[in-house]
Parts: C-alpha cells; structure tokens; sequence
C-alpha cells in the first residue's frame, strides 16, 4: 500500500510540474533562416514553386528513404500538394498562397500534429537573391515544450536545404550561361 501511495505522490508531482512548465513556454514558434543565391529571383521562386523539384535539394529525403510521395494539383504554384507516407505516418505540403517572385506560403500537414505554416520570400539584390524560408505555428498546451527545440531542428534542416537549393540553382545558372554562349 505504501509503495502505491509513493508511486501516486510522485505522478501528481510529475503531473504538476510538467503543467506548471508548460504555463511559461509560449507555444508558438517561428524558425526562419536566409541564404543568398548567385541567381536572379525568377529563377529561385521556379525551383521553389515547383514541388517535384523539392527532393533535389531539401534533406528529409535523405533522412528518410521509405517516403511514398504522390503530387496533386498542378505542376507549379498555388494548390499544388505533395502528400506522402513512412514509417511514422501521413503528411502533405501545399501551396496556398503566392506572389510571383516574390513570396510563396505553405500549410505542413502531419497526423495528429496542428499546421505549420511555411513562408517564403525572394529579394532581388544586386546580382543575388536573398532567400527566407521560415515556418510558424502552435503547438497544443502539453506539447508548448516543444516549441523549445523547434528554432534548433528546423532551423538545420531549413540551412541544409537552402544549401541544397543554392548548388542546385546555381549550378542550373551556369548551365543555362555556357548554353547561352554555345548558341551565339
């Protein structure tokens, strides 16, 4: 009796301070990192928009090879949708808003999870492109801790692939340069 007692005590405990934390985390969170590409905007905004390109330069394709990917809608631009399956679930990625060379937002879909809404945004500079590819949301109230490591493992994922877009961008740059000149 004495040892159920202690196991209970300890639960609530757990319990309250587990809710207590919780109370001073806020649950939303807004990851953002930025690149610049040696490419103009229009060019940056295509391999972007164009979901199918997605698996040429973002990571989670090599972090997980057993993703069954099927694409909706049209090949580019708003309401197109990549939905796919693995291991640990369901998800889909859409497309629901955009500024032609501008801005692009996005809604993440995952089982059981509330939307994440992505954004993105295209400043022409000078001779680059300055890329922001950022993701905001809500977490439900036990999950507000969450939010804590968010900045952390996003933000990983978010620099690898906006690695992954600058080679795959501006190695299409060049290409489309030494087609120019073999053509003159």
């Amino acid at each position: 009796m004495n040892a159920g007692k202690q196991i209970l005590k300890w639960t609530l405990i757990t319990i309250i301070a587990f809710t207590t934390f919780n109370l001073f985390i806020s649950s939303k969170y807004n990851v953002e990192r930025s690149i610049e590409i040696s490419v103009p905007s229009h060019l940056v905004y295509g391999k972007v928009s164009n979901l199918q390109t997605w698996p040429n330069w973002t990571t989670w394709w090599e972090k997980d090879t057993t993703m069954v990917i099927e694409y909706s809608g049209s090949d580019s631009r708003i309401n197109s949708k990549m939905s796919w399956i693995n291991e640990e679930g369901e998800g889909s990625l859409e497309i629901i808003e955009e500024s032609f060379a501008d801005s692009l937002n996005t809604v993440l879909l995952f089982d059981g999870i509330p939307p994440a809404y992505g954004y993105w945004k295209f400043e022409q500079l000078n001779e680059t492109t300055k890329v922001t590819w950022g993701m905001k949301g809500e977490m439900p109230f036990f999950m507000s801790f969450m939010t804590l490591f968010m900045d952390k493992v996003l933000g990983q994922d978010f620099e690898k692939g906006l690695e992954g877009l600058k080679e795959v961008c501006e190695s299409f740059s060049f290409l489309n340069k030494n087609i120019t000149l073999l053509n003159l």
